[in-house]
C-alpha cells in the first residue's frame, strides 16, 4: 500500500490543483528520493491501486475520484453471448444494448438495440445461427439504407457488426462488453446507426459521463484512432464537451 506520509504530502503538495502530470509527480517524488524510472512506475501503479490518484490520460492524473463505468447487460443479451460463445469456442466478442444509454440522455428514444460485435471472420457464421436461432430481426453490417428503411422503427434488432481489433472491452458476469470510451467512440463515428444519439444529445451524453463516471482519454483516443477518427472526435471533445483542455496537449 502507498506510504500514508507520501500520500498526505501528495496532496498537500498538489493542494488546489484539479490536474497535474507525470512529470509533476516524479519530480515531486526526486525531493525524497531519487527513482528509477521502473521504481516511479511502481509508485504510479500503487496510487492509481489504492485509488489515490486516477487517469486522465497516461501522463495526467487528478484527485477528483469517480467510480468506474460498468453498463448493465440484460439477461437476455447474456443468455445470448453464451449461446453464442458455446456454439463459437473462443471467438472474441462485444455485445451492449443502447439502453445503457439512457442514464446519460435528456430525450429518451422509443427504442433500442443491440450490438454484437465479433471477429471479421466469424460474421457470417454467427448470423447464420442467429438467423437459426430466430430470437429477434438480426442485420449484418447493415448499410445507411437499410438502417433507414428497416431499423429505425423496430422495437427491438440485433446489430452484427465487426470487433476491431484493440477495442477497450470490459468483462462483466463473464462477457465481454464495451468501457465508455469505446461507446463514446463508436457513437461518434457511426452518426447514422446512432442517428437517435446525435447533435445535442450526444453533448449530453459525453458530458454527463465526464460528470459520473472516470474516463482515461489516452484509450479514447488510442481507439479513434484505430477507427480513423482521432481528428475528428479530438476536435470535437475541445470544442464542445466539458473535458479539461490541458490533457490534450499530453
Amino acid at each position: 500500500m502507498a506510504n500514508k506520509e507520501i500520500i498526505e504530502n501528495i496532496q498537500e503538495h498538489f493542494k488546489g490543483k484539479e490536474y497535474f502530470t507525470r512529470e509533476e509527480l516524479f519530480n515531486f517524488y526526486n525531493q525524497f528520493e531519487q527513482l528509477k524510472e521502473t521504481t516511479f512506475r511502481w509508485r504510479l501503479f500503487d496510487l492509481k491501486e489504492n485509488k489515490i490518484i486516477r487517469s486522465l490520460t497516461n501522463d495526467v492524473f487528478t484527485f477528483n475520484s469517480l467510480p468506474e463505468y460498468f453498463p448493465k447487460v440484460s439477461n437476455e443479451n447474456k443468455e445470448l453471448a453464451r449461446l453464442i460463445l458455446e456454439q463459437f469456442s473462443g471467438l472474441k466478442l462485444s455485445i451492449w444494448s443502447t439502453e445503457v444509454l439512457n442514464e446519460f440522455m435528456l430525450h429518451l428514444p422509443s427504442n433500442s438495440f443491440t450490438i454484437l460485435e465479433v471477429e471479421k471472420d466469424a460474421l457470417e457464421p454467427v448470423f447464420h445461427y442467429l438467423q437459426d436461432l430466430n430470437k429477434v430481426d438480426v442485420f449484418l453490417e447493415p448499410t445507411n439504407k437499410e438502417i433507414a428503411l428497416y431499423i429505425n422503427d423496430k422495437t427491438k434488432a440485433i446489430i452484427l457488426k465487426k470487433l476491431i481489433t484493440k477495442s477497450p472491452l470490459q468483462t462483466i458476469d463473464g462477457l465481454p462488453t464495451v468501457t465508455l470510451e469505446k461507446m463514446i467512440v463508436d457513437i461518434y463515428s457511426n452518426k447514422k446507426l446512432f442517428e437517435a444519439f446525435q447533435g445535442s444529445e450526444l453533448l449530453h451524453i459525453i458530458n454527463n459521463a465526464i460528470k459520473k463516471y472516470a474516463i482515461n482519454t489516452t484509450t479514447l483516443l488510442n481507439y479513434a484512432n484505430r477507427r480513423s477518427k482521432r481528428d475528428d472526435i479530438e476536435g470535437y471533445l475541445i470544442q464542445k464537451t466539458a473535458l479539461p483542455k490541458m490533457i490534450f496537449n499530453d
